[in-house]
């Protein structure tokens, strides 16, 4: 694997799963299928293989998980600052919900259980990113056959 073409398709598809989960019209969206986290590491292997040539489905699968593991950590890290994670959930549906419904949800985000919520979230994105890759592996692979012999 080119380790250079890696880096840059694995963290062109975090940032895009971290933008696509918190904006949100589109986290709407997928918070229904689930399309930013798998779609967008079918989009870095896609591009892992426009930069590289090459392709295979073992290398999809790696691409997908770590773009899942890097979408994971970023997101992990800006939940901290409310921009992702259960910060972000609370920051944006408590403008939307009632304030007695928001009562000691502020505390949670930074005691443990708002942790879990988060590194749960990080997992997540590591399964959804790894089965991405592999779908994405199987899709872009110039090896595999079509069934049009």
């Amino acid at each position: 694997m080119h380790t250079k073409n890696l880096w840059i398709a694995s963290l062109s598809g975090a940032v895009l799963t971290t933008l696509v989960s918190n904006l949100p019209f589109v986290g709407l969206v997928n918070c229904l299928l689930c399309a930013g986290f798998w779609g967008s590491a079918i989009i870095a292997v896609w591009l892992y293989r426009r930069l590289s040539g090459g392709l295979t489905i073992r290398q999809g699968v790696s691409i997908g998980a770590l773009t899942g593991a890097c979408a994971g950590l970023l997101g992990f890290l800006l939940s901290f600052i409310g921009l992702a994670g259960a910060g972000g959930l609370f920051n944006a549906y408590g403008k939307v919900l009632p304030a007695d419904a928001m009562q000691g949800m502020d505390s949670m985000v930074s005691t443990l259980g708002g942790i879990v919520f988060n590194l749960l979230g990080v997992v997540f994105n590591v399964i959804f990113g790894t089965i991405g890759g592999w779908i994405g592996g199987v899709l872009f692979n110039p090896n595999r056959k079509t069934g049009k012999e």
